[in-house]
């Protein structure tokens, strides 16, 4: 039948090298643009989950462990090999200004499918005429050569165990910096109803949870309702600083209290870090 024919045709065209070589390069570039274009979709993870657990270490099981090794042993390969080589890429990524992002993850992905496919090429070219024929891929021994793909598991295992160890001690971590707003108490149901010509009292509590001492400058400020107000302290890391602050209520209405934090490293260049704020309103 002629669906048959076309099927059987297909089958054996992906059975040749050139074939697996279109193969790896049209489903990358499929898997990208679904990526881009449907993220969270299930066309996403259709594609996307071969995409990342197979297409990469199949390239590489084509350049090195293709010749006397079986069918199963290649697709064993294929995955664990897929798994080393994110890990790699993901390395590349974090420790170049690239950066690790999707958009990165994506573009090394289909670039590194298409790299390994340009390197196939470029080594296994057919033989020229005059040379010898090479052997039929056919008649290469189909046994499982178990201390080859062992000894290639074996080595995947270790070298991501070493790279995920590094990864967790060289890891930065995120800043466990804060600062938070209570009145006098320790309360941080704050009453923001006042009467003319009280002190509203407040304390700002911060920690240092950068990676080292910093100079922590906390500005209190309205334009209209009191002058700002400026309390700046050098904390080591760790250090804990509540810093009390007084606001003498001289005018009527409703006014809005900033709190804002400066964060300057030791040898480095101040920046913002964040703000809280309070509505109060005298009467």
């Amino acid at each position: 039948m002629p669906g048959q024919a076309t099927t059987g045709s297909i089958v054996s065209f992906l059975k040749t090298e050139n074939g697996q070589r279109l193969s790896i390069i049209a489903f990358s570039i499929v898997a990208t643009l679904v990526l881009v274009l449907l993220p969270g979709t299930a066309a996403a993870y259709v594609f996307g989950l071969p995409y990342l657990f197979f297409i990469p270490g199949f390239a590489v099981v084509r350049l090195f462990f293709w010749k006397g090794t079986s069918d199963e042993a290649k697709f064993v390969l294929s995955l664990g090999l897929s798994i080393l080589v994110l890990i790699f890429l993901g390395l590349i990524l974090v420790l170049t200004p690239i950066g690790l992002s999707a958009n990165t993850t994506r573009a090394s992905l289909i670039l590194f499918a298409l790299g390994a496919v340009a390197v196939d090429l470029r080594w296994k070219r057919p033989v020229g005429k005059g040379k010898a024929a090479q052997k039929p891929e056919d008649a290469l021994p189909k046994t499982v050569k178990l201390d080859k793909v062992v000894a290639a598991m074996l080595g995947t295992a270790l070298v991501v165990s070493a790279i995920s160890l590094g990864l967790i001690v060289t890891a930065k971590y995120p800043s466990r910096t804060y600062f938070a707003l209570t009145d006098e108490n320790g309360s941080a149901n704050i009453n923001t109803s006042r009467t003319i010509n009280t002190t509203l009292s407040l304390v700002v509590h911060m920690k240092n949870g950068e990676s080292g001492q910093c100079t922590f400058r906390l500005v209190v400020e309205n334009e209209t309702f009191f002058p700002t107000q400026n309390f700046s302290r050098q904390l080591d890391k760790g250090d804990l600083w509540n810093q009390s602050v007084n606001i003498s209520l001289v005018y009527y209405g409703d006014f809005r209290a900033d709190f804002n934090l400066y964060i300057q490293p030791e040898g480095g260049s101040e920046y913002f870090y964040g703000n809280l704020h309070i509505w109060v309103s005298v009467d």
